[in-house]
């Protein structure tokens, strides 16, 4: 059989598409640097759902072979508007799930996941077999299609869904809640989230055009976002160093006592009614910064390089919207009043011991690591 010139570009459009995605997950299964190795689910949180959803671009191997046929072809489309926002939904919810340590997401992603397989086989097995089986408009392939345009919504929805969690974490996350900004990998979530986007938009349009030029463009561009996509997941975006991590699962693993009560901050004592800012004397606001700056300064609680509002108004024994106002009034916000006294500590230890390195100076003054410090020096003292 004699292909055209355009065809040709169509098959190794969909032959780049399937090289990248399987390097992807090949990289990400054989990348596992020590000492994070030991703590994937941690430091890598979606590197299994990394691995599957990349490793199933490898049935739009039929385009390769079949670039002229209209099976194959749809077979694709379909590809394009389900599993794109299937994937991106996935991912963003398993990586920033696991991080705010939620499972909401965990039975509808396996639902959809069961739905897309088996329509995705269907349509793949249809497209193997000789001949146009899903272009012939028989009552099945009407309700294949039905059921594929639903699922795209109800895909779409779920991403959405994940957007908003993301931007919600990214806003709780904030500095006046919290003092390490690799708390939550807030930086690589505002860098990453463009790609799916992204993605979803050039498979739907791609997808909806259905011509071969423009599904062979939405290809490349989709192939040349899944390696931007693994450059960028290659490095952990978690600070906490390995031998805290070993501890705290430690004491995890440990019985509780059943009338443990909820810590502060959790969405439990968020809820509770807050007392009003003309509620709080002048007396017990100097009482209240005094007590802040007792454990803070003197008892060095600053050295927690995840120190957060809530564990500080823990440890004062206060409550936390009144520490977070006398904070904010008269020591210019917990994130800035914090870390100014890291930047202090630092520059005592860099007197006292000039030999020492950055990274023992970082982690020494309650910074966790060297970027970190070099980013809220930066940040600060511009």
């Amino acid at each position: 059989m004699m292909y055209s010139f355009q065809d040709l570009l169509f098959s190794a459009a969909a032959t780049t598409n399937v090289v990248v995605s399987t390097m992807v997950a090949v990289v990400r299964w054989g990348h596992k640097c020590e000492p994070y190795a030991k703590h994937m689910d941690y430091y890598y949180p979606a590197w299994k759902a990394i691995i599957c959803c990349f490793l199933t671009n490898i049935i739009l191997s039929t385009v390769i072979f079949l670039p002229n046929d209209e099976d194959a072809i749809l077979q694709l489309r379909m590809m394009f508007i389900m599993g794109s926002p299937f994937f991106c939904a996935t991912l963003l919810f398993v990586y920033f799930g696991k991080s705010l340590k939620t499972t909401k997401w965990k039975r509808p992603i396996y639902i959809m996941a069961l739905i897309f397989a088996i329509l995705m086989g269907t349509s793949t097995t249809l497209a193997i077999i000789p001949g146009n089986q899903i272009v012939y408009r028989s009552v099945f392939c009407k309700w294949l299609f039905s059921i594929t345009g639903i699922m795209a919504l109800m895909f779409m929805a779920c991403f959405i869904q994940a957007l908003r969690m993301i931007i919600r974490a990214l806003q709780r996350f904030s500095e006046s809640n919290y003092s390490n900004p690799d708390d939550f990998p807030h930086q690589y979530a505002t860098e990453v989230i463009w790609i799916p986007v992204l993605n979803i938009s050039t498979s739907w349009c791609a997808s909806f055009i259905g011509t071969k030029t423009a599904l062979s463009i939405g290809l490349v561009i989709i192939s040349i976002l899944n390696a931007i996509f693994l450059i960028g997941a290659l490095s952990p975006h978690r600070s906490l160093d390995v031998s805290r991590l070993e501890r705290e699962n430690e004491n995890d693993s440990q019985p509780k006592p059943c009338t443990e009560e909820p810590e502060s901050g959790s969405e439990q004592t968020e809820q509770t009614a807050q007392p009003s800012e003309e509620s709080i004397s002048q007396e017990r606001k100097e009482e209240i910064a005094r007590t802040i700056r007792h454990f803070v300064e003197d008892e060095q609680a600053y050295l927690d390089n995840h120190l957060t509002l809530a564990s500080l108004s823990r440890i004062c024994g206060i409550n936390r919207t009144y520490v977070s106002q006398v904070i904010s009034e008269r020591m210019g916000g917990f994130y800035t009043y914090v870390n100014r006294c890291r930047l202090a500590h630092a520059a005592q230890l860099k007197v006292q011991n000039p030999s020492a390195s950055v990274e023992e100076i970082a982690s020494a003054a309650g910074f966790g690591t060297r970027q970190t410090y070099y980013n809220i020096l930066h940040q600060l003292e511009k």
